[in-house]
């Protein structure tokens, strides 16, 4: 700091520094690797998948194939056949009301409420007297939260083939519904759950 007297008050002031200069910033662009590259692509096609987003993390696991680590494109090259596999949905072909229904019971069991529900539906309008169509969409409605859908479902399956009340009684989905929805119960005639 450089002190200097002020001539007008004789005091002693204190003066602003010099201005100090910046050092020269280099700015010279760093160049990427293929390496750098490649981990780069990987790291977000992971983000892409782990999001789900199957079709988008494609083309970044394609780049994560072709670098030059063999380790990250190997592991690239499997998980871009895992997410080719999820971004194309095959089509389906079904006609009868069998293939409306065993699809139906495969969405149910993967909990895809609203597509078994869907299928079940155009199988019970291929086939309208189909107990086990009823007795199954029925389950669908209570899993969903439906206990009206559930008992009138179960009900109509019941007056087509009464064994179906023994089956529903012994199977472990609709005795955990039971306690949910009264109509099941006094369907049933388990007053004991």
């Amino acid at each position: 700091m450089i002190k200097k007297k002020t001539p007008v008050t004789g005091k002693t002031a204190v003066a602003p520094p010099p201005a100090m200069k910046a050092p020269a910033v280099k700015t010279a662009a760093k160049t990427i690797t293929p390496s750098e590259k490649q981990l780069k692509a990987w790291e977000h096609a992971m983000q892409l998948f782990t999001q789900r987003k199957f079709t988008d993390a494609c083309s970044d696991f394609r780049e994560a194939a072709q670098g030059p680590a063999s380790h990250i494109a190997d592991k690239a090259r499997s998980y871009l056949q895992i997410c080719e596999r999820q971004s194309t949905t095959p089509k389906l072909d079904l006609k009868t009301a069998e293939d409306h229904f065993n699809y139906g019971v495969s969405c149910l069991n993967a909990r895809d409420v609203e597509a078994a529900s869907k299928h079940l539906e155009r199988a019970l309008a291929l086939a309208p007297k189909g107990d086990h169509i009823l007795y199954t969409l029925a389950l669908c409605r209570g899993i969903s939260g439906d206990g009206d859908g559930a008992c009138e479902n179960l009900k109509r399956a019941i007056s087509l083939d009464p064994r179906n009340r023994i089956l529903a009684r012994q199977d472990p989905e609709f005795t955990a519904l039971v306690p949910q929805f009264p109509g099941l119960r006094s369907l049933l005639g388990n007053d004991g759950y």
